[in-house]
């Protein structure tokens, strides 16, 4: 005996409910799971293809208006082109009313700026969907000045950080500078400088160093001997903690001691550490926790958090 049409939708309902249970997947799952965990805000375009199709006809994908593109352009007193610059409209995280003018930013996609001769001085790129911003300027010869990278972490804020290869020309072509960031915008590798002969000016190899200096913190680290007891007390941890805690509390004692922290903090920093103490300091406190955490593995206690603990 068949299923009624009643049997087969609520069977469809059921394993529709069944994998929005468990964690969706962009290519794996049905487009009506997707749809109706709010992934898919389209509708499936299904076409009925036995009586023809023209494309003069299309009008079945209307596109959105936040993705649409917007291009100015500026001009010099001469006529010629000043700046020309490609952005998209996107609502502010925090907006609260989506009709002020106020609400939205312009997200540059791409922004050329000419000098009056018509040379382009600066080329900027920004693509969509991803997250690097290259910008070139150009000397008045149209040589290349200088070439840079920048990772955008945010793109409301345009607060970025130097990556990759840095490189700066003279006006003759040559070679002017070549500093390499990591992806933490960090300098690393072999970074040079060159005279405008060519000749190598300044070097120096960051990785190399930066190598150096950990084998030395880990060899520290790993010969400093503290007991269960000692490492409580280089965290100052008394009674009962559980591995929130300790994490909680190494974080809390590492924060004086990050550079950052203390030129922000001001007199709040209260004392002023010199390179090796604060080395030390942090060598003390990462062992203690090592020595903690690895003390809970072999003797698990009930989570002091969750009984409202510390």
């Amino acid at each position: 005996m068949k299923p009624t049409n009643k049997a087969q939708d609520d069977d469809a309902v059921f394993a529709l409910s069944t994998e929005v249970n468990h964690k969706l997947d962009l290519h794996q799952s049905s487009a009506e799971a997707l749809r109706l965990a709010g992934v898919y805000t389209r509708q499936s375009c299904v076409l009925d293809l036995y009586h023809g199709y023209r494309s003069d006809d299309e009008d079945t994908e209307p596109d959105e208006e936040d993705g649409r593109l917007q291009t100015v352009r500026e001009y010099h007193e001469n006529g010629m082109l000043k700046l020309m610059r490609t952005f998209v409209r996107r609502l502010r995280r925090d907006a609260t009313d989506p009709t002020a003018e106020s609400s939205y930013y312009d997200r540059v996609v791409e922004e050329k700026h000419y000098d009056p001769s018509g040379i382009c001085r600066v080329d900027m790129h920004f693509a969509l969907g991803q997250p690097y911003l290259y910008r070139k300027h150009y000397y008045p010869n149209n040589r290349l000045k200088s070439e840079k990278v920048f990772f955008v972490e945010d793109e409301e804020t345009m607060r970025a950080r130097k990556v990759g290869h840095w490189r700066t020309y003279y006006e003759n072509g040559n070679i002017q500078s070549e500093i390499i960031y990591n992806k933490d915008g960090v300098r690393c590798g072999f970074c040079k400088r060159y005279a405008i002969d060519g000749a190598i000016e300044w070097v120096k190899d960051y990785t190399r160093e930066q190598e150096e200096r950990l084998q030395a913190f880990n060899a520290k680290r790993g010969n400093l001997d503290l007991t269960v007891t000692d490492a409580a007390r280089v965290l100052g941890l008394e009674g009962d903690w559980c591995s929130h805690v300790v994490n909680r509390t190494f974080r809390s004692k590492c924060a004086p001691l990050h550079p950052d922290w203390r030129r922000t903090a001001g007199d709040k920093a209260g004392e002023t550490w010199e390179e090796e103490q604060r080395t030390e300091a942090f060598i003390r406190l990462s062992r203690a926790r090592e020595v903690l955490l690895k003390f809970l593995e072999t003797h698990p206690r009930e989570c002091s958090c969750e009984r409202g603990g510390a």
